[in-house]
């Protein structure tokens, strides 16, 4: 006798796979390996489950795209993590659809809108409005509304009031690190150059630099903790005003390496030895262990954060639940850049 109700979470059960395959199975989804489809098929055939019985328990229609707006593509952080979660996105059967908002709240608003539309499973947001320490009343009130059609995961980033998934990497832990390192190798004058004032990731490394720096009983000299920007160009701003300084710090911070690759270029124009400082970046983008020297840098652990992302965005649409906040931690990546003092040089400087 035939079996009635059964529906797709039935077969998914039984098959031990999730309710998203035995959809993608239905639908002829091309990357479903060859032993999961033989195995679901078989599951269906046991329970005599057919094709319109399929299209009935389909609860929702999916259209296996996932939205990712990021603030700037050229920025290696922002695209090494695009690339690895649409990568992981791809063997999981899902498109990812890119859009780039260069920082403008009003693309990101188009971006949104076309997404709420296109009906995306769901909408991974990185950078621009949800790292303002500030964002306008308008621009949380249509991420609240944006949440009521398509789930919403930020990254590296958070706004008050806006109840979504965030994931994002330990930024503060990670500035903790450098500081700690550069005083075991006998610095005590640092600088922290880049950034700009008032987006949230930039003040939550500040703080914790100049936490750190108290910390070690080390003066903060405000001269020498210098927003400038987050490109090569402005590294190299940074560089010449503190090049100009009547005293130099023996160690340099940026808020990124793309600032310290501009720093460094800045010494070679300048003929600044570039042993004379120990030089630390953050992120730890592609380049950094290429270039020379190799850069000492603060890694995302971008593995983990692009799999908790996928794996997040796969719990949201099996309905599963899945942990609302999640800090991963990062890691300090020593080479060659970061050395002890070079003790002749600044005497000699300061004489």
């Amino acid at each position: 006798m035939k079996k009635k109700n059964i529906t797709i979470y039935d077969i998914a059960k039984v098959a031990n796979v999730s309710p998203t395959t035995v959809s993608r199975v239905l639908t002829g989804n091309p990357l479903v390996k060859d032993s999961t489809r033989k195995r679901v098929l078989e599951k269906m055939e046991e329970l005599e489950f057919t094709p319109n019985e399929a299209a009935r328990s389909l609860t929702r229609n999916q259209t296996n795209m996932i939205g990712f707006i990021l603030p700037d593509i050229t920025n290696p952080f922002f695209s090494q993590t695009y690339i690895d979660v649409e990568r992981k996105a791809f063997e999981k059967g899902y498109t990812v659809l890119l859009r780039n908002s260069m920082s403008s709240s009003e693309m990101e608003s188009a971006y949104l809108r076309e997404f709420v539309e296109r009906r995306v499973e769901c909408i991974v947001f990185m950078g621009g409005r949800i790292n303002k320490s500030k964002p306008t009343e308008k621009e949380m009130t249509e991420m609240k509304e944006v949440m009521k059609r398509v789930p919403l995961i930020m990254v590296n980033g958070w706004m008050e009031g806006v109840d979504c998934h965030t994931i994002r990497t330990d930024e503060e832990e990670g500035m903790r690190s450098i500081v700690h390192h550069l005083v075991s190798l006998g610095h005590r004058d640092i600088a922290f150059i880049g950034g700009q004032k008032g987006v949230s990731t930039v003040d939550l490394k500040v703080l914790a630099f100049r936490e750190e720096l108290k910390k070690y009983g080390l003066e903060c000299h405000n001269e020498w903790q210098i927003y400038s920007g987050f490109g090569i160009d402005d590294g190299r701003v940074a560089m010449r005003q503190l090049l100009a300084s009547k005293k130099m710090p023996t160690a340099i911070i940026g808020m990124n390496d793309m600032v310290i690759y501009g720093a460094l270029k800045e010494c070679r124009k300048q003929n600044v030895p570039i042993h004379n400082f120990s030089f630390v970046g953050f992120d730890d983008i592609f380049p950094s262990d290429i270039v020379y020297p190799s850069l000492t840098t603060v890694n995302h652990n971008y593995d983990q954060l692009t799999s908790e992302i996928i794996e997040t965005i796969m719990k949201i649409i099996d309905r599963k639940d899945s942990q609302k906040e999640i800090l991963i931690e990062t890691k300090l990546i020593i080479r060659e850049s970061s050395h002890t003092v070079n003790e002749h040089y600044f005497n000699s400087k300061e004489m």
